[in-house]
């Protein structure tokens, strides 16, 4: 073992997991090219219980590294804390084979025996992939746990944003190549036996090419699509529903062609609003709208301290173009001689990061294209903040009549700035009804019953 590898593997058996991530990402080439790399990263989600990660790091270096008896000897072991027994069998097998003549095992930097084993599951398991959409793959997740259901959570997009997800593999900036497809084939492969059903999202599978979707008919697994925004919003339809219509994809045929190829395959889609209905009524057999959801506990209104009226008001430029983030910031530019107020752009930040200045935020601006309110505008209100947003004439009709945000769009964005900053008393009251309107439209636990049924109804 290398001095770096010793320094990696000390900080996970000091249960310094900040310092080993830190190591792993910063790995020379020598250990990125060799099974320690693999054992090391293991060992990592291990030490923080992520089961299904550290199998998915053993998976993936046994494929470069088929005999390696480190990583056979931790992927039995992984496997049987998973309560996945017949691999677990095969690998201990395996392992037996692979150390004839050697009486010690591997040296592992914590007591594996010290580790939870996963509960059994006796209802159904459910696997959501492959691309986490602002938090929700694991929202609903936590929402199926609490009941009882077996959930799980794949992403191959680990965006700053650092969510949590139970198997994480990198694959930005990769593009879809026969190579890579076979080798995501064959983890479909492993992954199928033990889940029941399958839930993807933002237009993504477990291929870049779609070569995973036959496998699941054939293994007689169910198969859910949820759509979010820009993997199925067509340009020339949105601008009949909203005139400050802008879309991140104006390749419709791009689109139209993965909505073709996606619903030969899946029946069931779900999507979150009436303007996504709008662009998917054509393609798939059966389609439920379900609100996005969030956990309510975590996200309480706080009081902010008095601050002499002086208010703060953040907005979070994550796609600038189609949130309008020009237009804020030039009406907050006419305005900040004239009034009292400081302006945050959230930038770069974590979740949690971004999450704590929104809580000491007395207004937060969320986009003035869309003409619908997304995850941003239910995670604020859930904190009871009011949010200035775009909701088209089309959508107004289409949500429940106690939706409290202040709509403004890019050419009347400074003149409903200013009415707020002549009447900021009317914030908290806005604040309240808003945390009101995510108990009833968007709580995690309520809204995770309604996938609950509908998976029920597709599996039995």
């Amino acid at each position: 073992m290398s001095n770096f590898e010793n320094l990696v593997y000390t900080s996970i058996k000091d249960n310094n997991l900040e310092l080993t991530k830190e190591l792993l990402m910063h790995s020379d080439t020598q250990l990125l090219n060799s099974p320690e790399y693999y054992f090391l990263n293991a060992c990592f989600y291990l030490r923080k219980e992520n089961l299904t990660n550290s199998w998915l790091w053993l998976w993936r270096g046994l494929e470069k590294y088929h005999d390696n008896r480190k990583l056979v000897y931790l992927m039995w072991k992984v496997n049987y804390l998973l309560n996945r027994i017949d691999a677990a069998n095969y690998f201990e097998e395996t392992y037996k084979s692979l150390s004839l003549g050697l009486v010690t095992d591997p040296n592992l930097p914590f007591k594996i025996e010290n580790l939870t084993k996963a509960k059994k599951n006796n209802r159904f398991s459910v696997m959501q992939g492959s691309m986490e959409v602002a938090n929700q793959m694991a929202t609903l997740s936590n929402g199926l746990i609490k009941q009882g259901i077996a959930s799980h959570t794949l992403n191959y997009y680990p965006y700053y944003l650092n969510y949590d997800s139970d198997y994480e593999w990198s694959l930005i900036g990769k593009h879809s190549n026969p190579i890579l497809n076979a080798k995501l084939r064959k983890l479909t492969y492993e992954l199928l036996p033990f889940y029941d059903l399958f839930h993807f999202h933002w237009g993504t599978t477990l291929t870049f090419d779609y070569s995973d979707l036959p496998m699941y008919k054939e293994f007689d697994k169910k198969v859910i699509m949820q759509h979010w925004g820009s993997d199925v919003r067509l340009y020339s339809e949105a601008k009949k529903l909203n005139p400050y219509a802008l879309v991140k994809n104006r390749n419709e045929d791009q689109i139209k062609w993965r909505l073709q190829t996606l619903s030969k395959h899946v029946n069931d889609c779900i999507v979150f609003d009436m303007e996504l209905f709008h662009y998917v009524k054509e393609y798939y057999e059966h389609i439920t709208v379900i609100p996005a959801m969030v956990n309510l506990e975590s996200y309480k209104p706080i009081e902010n301290e008095n601050r002499n009226n002086k208010i703060i008001i953040a907005h979070a430029p994550t796609s600038p173009y189609i949130k309008g983030t020009k237009y804020i910031i030039e009406a907050i530019e006419k305005l900040k001689g004239q009034y009292n107020f400081e302006f945050i752009l959230v930038k770069g930040k974590s979740h949690r990061e971004a999450i704590k200045i929104y809580q000491e935020a007395d207004l937060i601006i969320d986009q003035l294209h869309v003409g619908s309110y997304g995850l941003f505008a239910v995670e604020t209100m859930a904190m009871g903040k009011p949010v200035i947003c775009w909701i088209s004439d089309y959508m107004k009709e289409k949500y429940p009549s106690d939706l409290p945000i202040i709509i403004a769009n890019p050419e009347t964005i400074k003149d409903e700035l200013e009415k707020v900053l002549k009447n900021i008393d009317m914030l908290p009251e806005i604040g309240r009804k808003g945390r009101a309107f995510a108990e009833n439209h968007h709580d995690m636990l309520k809204n995770s019953q309604k996938f609950i049924r509908i998976y029920k109804s597709l599996l039995n």
